[in-house]
Parts: C-alpha cells; sequence; structure tokens
C-alpha cells in the first residue's frame, strides 16, 4: 500500500510542478505584454520627437526629398511610414494618398495598429514664407517592444512544451503505475489460486478414497433397511452428505487441473443443446448464427456451459441460450429471469469458493472463467433485456 501511495504521489508533483511552470509562464507573459506596450509607447515617442525636430528646421513646408531624407534617417529607430496632410489628402514620402476625409480625423492619434504605434505630429511654427508647416502622421514599428513580446511568446511556448511534457511523463507514470498494480495484482491472484489448488488437490486426494468407501458401506447399509423407518432415513442422510462431498472433491480436482487444453473443431451449437438436455428442459437454444465447426476444448466447454446452465435455472427459468458468431469470435450467452447480479458484486463472483447458493462449492464459475481463459477468450455479467443476468463468453479462433 505504501508503495502504491509513493508511486502516486510522484505522479501528483509532476502533474502539480507543470501546471505551476505554465501558470508561472502564462503570468510573465502577461506582465511582459503589459511592459512591452510601455516600451513601445516610449519608442515612437522618442521617434516623433526626433521627427518633430527635423521638421523644425526646415525652412518651409518640407518637399517629397525632405520626407523621404527624414524617413531614411529615422528607418533604423522604427519609423516606417512619414505621411504630410496637404490640405485635402494624407500624403506619404512616396508621394501616395493613403488617407482622406477631414484632417481632424486623419490626423489624430489611432494608437497601436498591427503591431505598429501611428502618432500624429503638428507644427505650429511657420517657415520663411509665412507658411504653416502642416500636419504629419507618423508610423513607429517599435523593435524593443516587439522583441519584448516575442522573447515572452517564446518563454510561453517553452514553458508550454515543458508542462506537456512533464504532463505527457505524469501520463506514462500513471499508466505503468496503473499496469504494475493490476500485475502485481495478477500475481498475487495467480499465488493464491497455485496455494489453493496445492491444498485443495492434497485435500480432495485424501478425502476421495475414504469417502468412496464411506459413500459404499452407506449405500449398502441403506440397501438393508427397510424402507420409511427411521433408521433407512438416517442412512439415506448419511449417502447423500457423502454425494455431497464427492462432488466438492470432483469440484476441487476439476479446478486445480492442469491448464493445457485441446482444441479440436467441433461444432458448438450441437454441443449446447446436448448440455442443455442434460441439465433442465427449460433451457432454449438459439443457434441461428452459430458457426457449424469452432476449435474449442469440447470437455471444458461442456464443464463451462454445465456451470453456466446450472447456475441460470438455479437463479429463475426460462434460460436462453444463444451462440453465434460475431466477427472472429464465438459468442455464447447465457441469460436467465432471476434478480441478476449487482455491479458490485460481478468480479467477485468468479473467485473461489464465493457463492450465493445455500447448496454448492463457490468453485462454479472459477473454473468457467479459467476454461474460458485457457481458450484465450473473455466472460463478463451484465443485465439481461428481459430482467435477470447475462453471462457473455467470446472466445477467439486462434
Amino acid at each position: 500500500m505504501s508503495s502504491l501511495l509513493a508511486g502516486w504521489s510522484v505522479v501528483v508533483v509532476f502533474v502539480l510542478i507543470g501546471a505551476a511552470l505554465l501558470a508561472t509562464v502564462w503570468t510573465t507573459r502577461a506582465s511582459v505584454t503589459d511592459a512591452s506596450a510601455a516600451v513601445g509607447r516610449g519608442e515612437a515617442i522618442a521617434v516623433e520627437q526626433a521627427v518633430r525636430a527635423d521638421l523644425a528646421e526646415l525652412a518651409d513646408v518640407p518637399t517629397h526629398a525632405d520626407l523621404v531624407a527624414i524617413l531614411a534617417e529615422h528607418t533604423g529607430e522604427g519609423l516606417r511610414s512619414l505621411a504630410m496632410f496637404d490640405g485635402r489628402r494624407l500624403v506619404d514620402a512616396a508621394g501616395d494618398a493613403v488617407d482622406s476625409g477631414p484632417a481632424d480625423e486623419i490626423t489624430r492619434d489611432l494608437g497601436e495598429t498591427h503591431g505598429r504605434m501611428r502618432l500624429q505630429i503638428r507644427t505650429p511654427r511657420r517657415g520663411a514664407k509665412g507658411r504653416r508647416l502642416g500636419r504629419y502622421v507618423i508610423e513607429v514599428a517599435p523593435t524593443q517592444a516587439v522583441e519584448l513580446r516575442a522573447a515572452a511568446t517564446r518563454s510561453l511556448w517553452i514553458g508550454a512544451v515543458a508542462a506537456a511534457i512533464m504532463l505527457g511523463v505524469a501520463i506514462v507514470m500513471i499508466r505503468r503505475e496503473a499496469r504494475r498494480n493490476h500485475e502485481a495484482r495478477k500475481r498475487e491472484h495467480e499465488r493464491r489460486l497455485a496455494s489453493l489448488g496445492e491444498m485443495s488437490a492434497v485435500l480432495a486426494h485424501e478425502i476421495k478414497n475414504p469417502l468412496a468407501s464411506l459413500k459404499g458401506n452407506a449405500q449398502l447399509l441403506a440397501a438393508m433397511l427397510p424402507a420409511g423407518e427411521k433408521p433407512r432415513a438416517k442412512a439415506d442422510r448419511v449417502v447423500d452428505e457423502a454425494m455431497r462431498l464427492e462432488k466438492l472433491t470432483v469440484d476441487l480436482l476439476a479446478f486445480v487441473r492442469t491448464g493445457s487444453i485441446a482444441r479440436t473443431p467441433i461444432d458448438p451449437a450441437a454441443l449446447a443443446r446436448e448440455v442443455a438436455a442434460s441439465v433442465s428442459p427449460e433451457i432454449a437454444v438459439d443457434a441461428t448464427g452459430a458457426p457449424a465447426r469452432w476449435p474449442l476444448d469440447a470437455a471444458r466447454i461442456r464443464e463451462v456451459l454445465v456451470n453456466l446452465f446450472d447456475n441460470a435455472v438455479a437463479a429463475g427459468p426460462p434460460v436462453r441460450c444463444t451462440v453465434a458468431r460475431v466477427g472472429d469470435k464465438l459468442v455464447i450467452e447465457v441469460l436467465d429471469r432471476g434478480p441478476g447480479i449487482p455491479a458490485d458484486e460481478r468480479d467477485t463472483v468468479f473467485e473461489a469458493f464465493v457463492t450465493g447458493k445455500t447448496h454448492g462449492t463457490g468453485l462454479g464459475l472459477a473454473v468457467v472463467r479459467r476454461v474460458v481463459e485457457l481458450h484465450r477468450g473473455t466472460i463478463e455479467i451484465g443485465d439481461g433485456p428481459e430482467g435477470g443476468a447475462r453471462f457473455r463468453v467470446e472466445i477467439p479462433e486462434s
């Protein structure tokens, strides 16, 4: 139990570290994004001041060559566009109209657009000819702010990848831990079965011969006593109990039987009908979709069917059995009309010596599961469509 908790605690630590890393990187990116906006604004204002100073040095309204020169001078600082309002429209340094409309609308500060800061410049000073130098709009690409954002985005991606890797490691560890626990439980189950099998085999062997002698002598004694009298009833009871013990030894020996099987092609529908007829007339077999032949160990599958039919009849007749081929598997379903089996008990009913009957060894379904698994098949319990329990056996062809 302690090793199980230790394994899961490591998984939880990995998940928490990954989540903390992702949260930290996300918070840092948000802070850097806010800071980059302020840095970008500062860069744009610095370029604006430099352009304003260059325009102030001109004696008259700048010519196209002046605009081109100013743009070229400050390109390295992030200036990407310089446009002048000529009274009717906004014209950039290339002489192209870039906007039109009222001057106040054209030259307003548009803020950040597509990673660039757009600002207006008003020049109140007049040139040598007394003409106002005009209004201008500049676009600045704040390189430092862009680099900050890019670095923050890279950090976020790196953090996300690291968190994803840690989550992946956690998932792998979870699956490995679950598989390890499953294998440990399976080994423990097999160890218990092996120990139980050895004990049962010795016990059954030691009981078998004395029990046969006891039963034989009890039957002789019962035959010698007059029918209907009390001594005869007591002798019959001894015979009945001896026969019950005999069945227990047979079940024990069947349970601990070697795990080898011999599969040969047989008619599964015919086998199901034969077993059903021997168990109870209240069992109906539907073999509409059954294959003509299927590789099975007939004797061992007979054990499976006998146990399933006995349990179904005891639970509540009528009992219905269907035999069909579904894909590459032989499917045998046994349905009864009993109270059904609660979901939380469906795994334990296959354990040895677990039974809900007043009389019984509790080995029948344990033998069923072992035989089915020896055929590399599966057995599961569900609810019948009309109430009761449904036992579904699936056996692959090879």
